[in-house]
């Protein structure tokens, strides 16, 4: 009886085995690797290289901006956000103002006539007389003229100020002919008074110093005979003062070192 219980055992084993599933191993995921920028993928052991080479040459731009550390999207973004700069308005630059040099000219003319009137008195006469509109017709001949801006409204530009100087220098040179030569003094006296007058206008300056000066000085010596009694009754504070400097030094007992 043992015996037939133990085969039917045998035989239920063996069915339950035969009618079980085996277990299988779950299927290995596949590793990918797909670009920045586009759906591409790439599989396999080699697909970082595979992925590299794809980003490098079909995404150039973005692959070597990405290789630099700056973002594309931040990149447009800030694209967007920045306003176009404005551009500034050119503004003409004005053109200097002309200076008429009408009466310089006539001057000088004016000068050469009275030079000329030593040798000949009436073409003298004639060029001091006609000196202003010849200035004139001169200065609206060369108007605008490359002579005009090169030469003519140099000169015009500082005209006072050459005049000026040309007193100045002329002042000793008109006072050397003149004494030389007296018969000279009607012709050159107007040319001697406006150099006079020239040099006494470079000449105020200096003596306004000069008299602040003189000033300060004054009141210094008051001051001085007030604070020490040996310059309040002398008429010579600086040479009593030079004479200290210079003269025999005094010792304790009367008597010069000298």
């Amino acid at each position: 009886m043992t015996d037939v219980l133990t085969g039917v055992s045998d035989t239920l084993d063996n069915l339950t085995s035969h009618a079980e599933t085996p277990p299988q191993a779950a299927p290995t995921a596949v590793a990918t690797a797909t670009c920045r920028w586009c759906p591409e993928t790439f599989e396999g052991p080699a697909r970082l290289i595979f992925k590299g080479r794809h980003e490098s040459k079909a995404h150039h731009d973005e692959w070597l901006e990405a290789k630099a550390g700056v973002s594309h999207k931040s990149k447009k973004a800030t694209a967007k956000k920045a306003a176009p700069p404005r551009a500034r308005p050119q503004t003409a630059t004005p053109k200097p103002k002309r200076i008429a040099a009408a009466d310089s000219i006539g001057r000088n003319l004016a000068r050469v006539g009275k030079l000329v009137a030593n040798a000949d008195a009436p073409l003298g006469r004639a060029l001091t007389f006609s000196a202003p509109a010849t200035g004139a017709a001169v200065d609206e001949l060369v108007a605008g003229t490359v002579v005009d801006r090169v030469v003519i409204q140099r000169f015009a530009g500082a005209a006072d100020k050459w005049e000026r100087v040309g007193g100045v220098i002329a002042f000793p040179v008109l006072i050397a002919l003149i004494s030389r030569n007296p018969a000279l003094l009607p012709v050159l006296e107007d040319d001697l008074r406006e150099a006079t007058l020239d040099v006494l206008i470079a000449s105020i300056p200096t003596f306004e110093k000069q008299a602040q000066k003189e000033r300060k000085a004054v009141d210094a010596l008051a001051r001085l005979r007030k604070v020490d009694d040996r310059y309040a009754t002398t008429d010579d504070p600086i040479g009593l003062i030079l004479a200290g400097i210079f003269g025999p030094i005094v010792t304790g007992d009367g008597e010069d070192s000298q």
